[in-house]
């Protein structure tokens, strides 16, 4: 019989050990740190960890002496290490918050794997993945970093980006053959590129797994820097001539829907409404 499983709130931490409680104390406040626009106070951080001072100042010295932390000629603290930047974090969680029902929607819609990915300094990982309902499909899995120039999601982010940043992003996952359709010359990889910014979305057809095919679309950020992309996917076997007319339109209409979700979350106005759905007949 499976044992069931404790639910708490993120103001509340799991009952267990003192050192679980610490880890999870400490984390909250390198995470604060993280998205704080400026050095915070001892007391501010108490706050935010629900732990008195003294607590606070015993966890603070921790992470200033492991090298996580460095406190200021104003006994302010502010992180001392890579770690995302404050700026990424918001992004990358507004971007999920802001995805998941468009997500739900375009999974709903024709029962397809759908994927979101998002630009990691120099690497495109999968950050949410909804598995098509079929016996037979294209999967995905959180966490996976994607080929800059095969993926329709790693399309999708490396074209809007600049041509620096697009040449770190191909130089860091290197370019290679994973099948008998993925380019690898360097000029054909460019214009590839170069018309995935013409139409706006990126196709996959066989280019990083046989028998599969997959259409993405940038989402971009309330800045209007592309961050991220959604796709959907599946067997080239159920890839339709309907669905190759429709799909670009769905999912650039769903990947718009994200980035206006976004930039509305962030004015703190309301969320745009749901995109239509269309009927497509089954192959």
């Amino acid at each position: 019989m499976d044992k069931p499983k404790r639910r708490f709130s993120k103001d509340t931490v799991a009952e267990g050990p003192v050192e679980s409680r610490s880890v999870a104390k400490g984390l909250r406040i390198l995470e604060t740190l993280a998205l704080a626009p400026a050095p915070m106070a001892l007391k501010d951080l108490a706050d935010t960890a629900g732990l008195g001072k003294a607590s606070t100042l015993r966890l603070l010295r921790t992470l200033q002496t492991t090298g996580y932390l460095v406190r200021d000629a104003n006994d302010n603290y502010h992180l001392d290490r890579d770690w995302p930047s404050a700026r990424q974090h918001h992004l990358l969680r507004l971007l999920c918050e802001s995805a998941m029902p468009p997500l739900a929607s375009l999974n709903a819609e024709f029962g397809e794997t759908v994927a979101l990915a998002f630009l990691f300094e120099d690497v495109i990982r999968v950050v949410e993945v909804i598995e098509s309902t079929h016996h037979i499909r294209m999967s995905n899995y959180k966490g996976g970093i994607l080929q800059p120039y095969a993926s329709s999601l790693g399309k999708s982010i490396t074209a809007f980006q600049t041509p620096e940043n697009a040449q770190k992003l191909l130089y860091t996952y290197g370019i290679f053959r994973l099948t008998s359709a993925t380019l690898t010359d360097f000029r054909a990889i460019q214009e590839d590129l170069a018309e995935v910014r013409e139409r706006g979305y990126a196709w996959d057809r066989e280019e990083t797994v046989p028998g599969g095919t997959c259409v993405g679309a940038p989402i971009r950020s309330p800045g209007g820097d592309v961050i991220g992309a959604l796709s959907i996917s599946m067997p080239k076997d159920r890839f339709t001539l309907e669905l190759q007319e429709i799909l670009p339109g769905r999912v650039k209409q769903y990947a718009e829907q994200v980035t206006k979700a976004m930039r509305s979350s962030e004015d703190g106005g309301e969320t745009p409404k749901k995109t239509p759905r269309t009927t497509v007949k089954k192959a």
